[in-house]
């Protein structure tokens, strides 16, 4: 919370912000729960950034304290319980996803807790807690589709370990059938919109930058400092049978996501389950003290060294001349978005009396529209083809004249006749991100109406 503030609004926070104030059962690119959360969160606390950021952050504080209860239910004892806490608190995933209002962090959430819940009914806990599982998915469904990857690694660690005739109960699949009823409102959504998320989903099949960059990636994710603890833990599991199934289930959720092409960071919430498992091999083979204590100094320093990557530390213009925002992208989209929304309003001023009557204002992408309707007062209706954005627009649109950012002459040639650059943008720390450089135009004599035009505009990208 410290740093809460640092930077600016995130792209995507911009989106989450718009999408609060269209609720539907569901948006192109993740279900509705999120949205909702910044919904009230912005009734109580509006246009406050570190309020908003503060939903994520006391996510991520879950977490930490779910995890210590996965070791507790593996038997660890309170040493061990408190460093799996502490794992979780270092590890760069949870570091540099918690500053951010998005629905990972309320998907790690969701993923621990079913952890918890798995653990405990391999531990043999009452049977109707399939149930309480079932409710867990639901609500994940409904926060982040990559919660259907735990539930079929689930599965293969359950019919790959003797906790197979678990399944031959009616309690797991009474849990399925209420984890689908949760998510058949954002099904509906689906169906009404065009499966837009599978199109959208199956477009970002191998997002990341090949097999190589995916394991890699993971590496850095889970902590080279906590990669003893990931193999441990999943060493210790495989060694004790009624866990076994736990085990086969970390493995098989990394193999899931890089199977089907998914992001690296997909599989990362698996890691609260791994970093408890590993404290607990850590604390049994570690006896000596000193050891344990030199291991978690070095890990601690480790992270502390790397922190300016995973949050906002540095003041803003040293971050801006510096190399980290190459590093971490997500930096780079807190930068300039006011700078934006005020080079775009004083092009509208500038626009002749007569223009200003039938104008609108088309972004590229969900990021530059967020900004305009976040920070734009006074400027005309902002449009956007870009994910959720598409099915904002008005249902009727013929202006004869249109602000333009994010697109190119040629493409823009294909929709208009008259096409006169009126500024480029920039920022004051003068940080090169995506939106650095990029033309304002002033786009006239349509070649067919906007509102012709629009399914031709649509981006599922």
């Amino acid at each position: 919370m410290a740093v809460a503030d640092r930077y600016g609004w995130h792209r995507d926070e911009l989106y989450y912000m718009a999408s609060s104030r269209h609720l539907a059962l569901g948006y192109v690119d993740y279900p509705p729960i999120t949205p909702l959360l910044a919904r009230v969160d912005q009734a109580i606390f509006p246009g406050s950034l570190p309020a908003l950021r503060l939903l994520t952050i006391l996510a991520g504080a879950g977490v930490i304290i779910v995890a210590a209860f996965i070791a507790r239910e593996l038997g660890a004892n309170r040493p061990a319980q408190v460093l799996a806490g502490l794992a979780v608190l270092i590890s760069p995933m949870y570091v540099g996803a918690n500053i951010l209002f998005q629905t990972v962090s309320f998907d790690q959430l969701v993923w621990a807790v079913a952890c918890l819940l798995f653990v405990r009914l391999l531990r043999g806990s009452d049977p109707r807690e399939w149930l309480l599982l079932g409710l867990v998915f639901g609500i994940g469904l409904e926060t982040k589709y990559t919660v259907i990857g735990l539930g079929v690694a689930i599965v293969i660690g359950l019919l790959a370990s003797n906790q197979r005739q678990q399944l031959a109960s009616r309690w797991p699949w009474l849990g399925v059938g209420l984890a689908l009823i949760l998510f058949l409102p954002n099904l509906a959504w689906q169906a009404g919109h065009h499966w837009d998320s599978v199109t959208y989903t199956f477009g970002h099949r191998g997002a990341t930058d090949g097999p190589i960059a995916y394991w890699v990636q993971q590496f850095l994710l889970m902590g080279p400092q906590l990669i003893p603890l990931i193999v441990g833990g999943v060493w210790w599991l495989w060694r004790r049978e009624p866990f076994r199934a736990a085990a086969v289930t970390i493995v098989a959720v990394e193999l899931f996501f890089f199977l089907v092409g998914g992001k690296a960071y997909y599989p990362a919430p698996i890691y609260a389950l791994a970093y408890a498992a590993g404290c607990v091999w850590f604390v049994e083979a570690v006896r000596q003290p000193w050891i344990r204590r030199v291991a978690v100094a070095i890990a601690v320093a480790i992270t502390v060294v790397l922190l300016p990557i995973g949050l906002p530390i540095l003041p803003a213009k040293t971050l801006a001349d510096s190399w980290v925002w190459k590093a971490r992208k997500d930096f780079a989209d807190m930068y300039g978005w006011p700078d934006l929304v005020e080079q775009v309003t004083t092009v509208y001023q500038q626009l002749p009396l007569g223009d200003r009557s039938a104008v609108m204002i088309l972004a590229s992408n969900y990021g530059e529209a967020g900004a305009l309707d976040f920070y734009g007062h006074g400027l005309p209706p902002v449009v956007s083809p870009h994910l959720t954005y598409y099915y904002w627009a008005p249902a009727h649109m013929t202006p004869s004249t249109v602000i333009v950012i994010g697109y190119s002459r040629p493409y823009l040639g294909t929709f208009f006749g008259d096409i006169e650059q009126a500024a480029t943008i920039t920022n004051s720390y003068g940080l090169r991100n995506y939106e650095y450089g990029q033309a304002i135009w002033i786009c006239r004599s349509p070649l067919v109406p906007l509102d012709q035009a629009w399914p031709r505009l649509k981006a599922l990208d």
